[in-house]
């Protein structure tokens, strides 16, 4: 009797809280036994059970998700799209948010830009894209299982990165929902653009002051830092941000490789190539 206390407790307290989703009014809430099976697992060898999956149904819940998080204590959130990953990535004991239900449109494909939602699948990305003769070079082995969303968390690359590059190198500019709960549009900056970011008395504003800072202070520890490598996927790629022969500034290449630990990513858009 006393071994089912805990299962009692558990099964309140995951209970309790996909009331408070429900009425958080965050996307559609998954408990059942089949959907925590899958979300417990991706392609590595690690198991960990969430207490819920989230299928945010626009920006919108995604943004009142994160809200909810920064005022529940003890729950955090974790992107997930196909599950493809290989280092446990999109595992929690939280919370799941899953991308592959709602945020699954191709906004537009023109020329050498093309505008995605992370839970489309990369093969129906490429077949899209390729109607119009161009094409994203980065794609992994798992090009036919994973989605657009998890390489760029991944900063993934494959049999053509050696030629072509990662994914970092065709990001044009994201659309990401940070810890304020709002969405903002990341891209390249040129100085002045910068200067006019850091003026802003918001979120955004002290955002752009502290990395900007934080770049200047440990500019020569950053540079050093740098892998001298033609794959890095590890994240968190400081050195990316901040291009001194440009005299650009780029907080998208911050979260491209970071897991979806800095932000989660509503829309992508890339640049293509055409295909030799």
């Amino acid at each position: 009797q006393s071994d089912s206390v805990p299962c009692l407790n558990m099964t309140t307290q995951r209970d309790a809280l996909v009331k408070q989703l429900t009425a958080a009014n965050v996307g559609d809430v998954f408990i059942d036994e089949d959907a925590i099976q899958r979300a417990s697992h991706d392609t590595s060898l690690f198991e960990l059970k969430p207490r819920a999956i989230v299928a945010p149904r626009d920006t919108a819940d995604v943004e009142r998700l994160v809200r909810f998080a920064t005022t529940h204590h003890g729950v955090s959130l974790t992107a997930r799209a196909a599950g493809t990953d290989m280092s446990g990535g999109p595992l929690t004991e939280s919370i799941v948010v899953s991308f592959t239900e709602h945020f699954t449109g191709i906004d537009g494909v023109s020329h050498s830009r093309a505008t995605v939602q992370p839970g489309v699948y990369y093969r129906d990305f490429e077949r899209a894209t390729m109607k119009t003769g161009w094409l994203l070079p980065s794609y992994p082995a798992s090009r036919e299982l994973c989605t657009v969303g998890g390489m760029v968390a991944n900063n993934s690359g494959g049999e053509k990165t050696l030629a072509y590059g990662q994914t970092a190198d065709y990001v044009e500019s994201l659309k990401v929902v940070l810890a304020d709960g709002g969405e903002h549009e990341l891209r390249t900056l040129s100085h002045p653009q910068l200067m006019a970011k850091k003026k802003l008395r918001t979120f955004e504003g002290r955002l752009y002051r502290t990395i900007d800072a934080i770049l200047t202070k440990n500019a020569v520890a950053i540079g050093l830092a740098k892998p001298k490598v033609s794959k890095n996927a590890a994240g968190y790629a400081l050195w990316n941000v901040r291009n001194e022969k440009d005299k650009t500034f780029d907080l998208s290449q911050l979260i491209v490789g970071s897991q979806g630990t800095l932000g989660l990513i509503s829309q992508i858009t890339f640049r293509l190539i055409k295909p030799k």
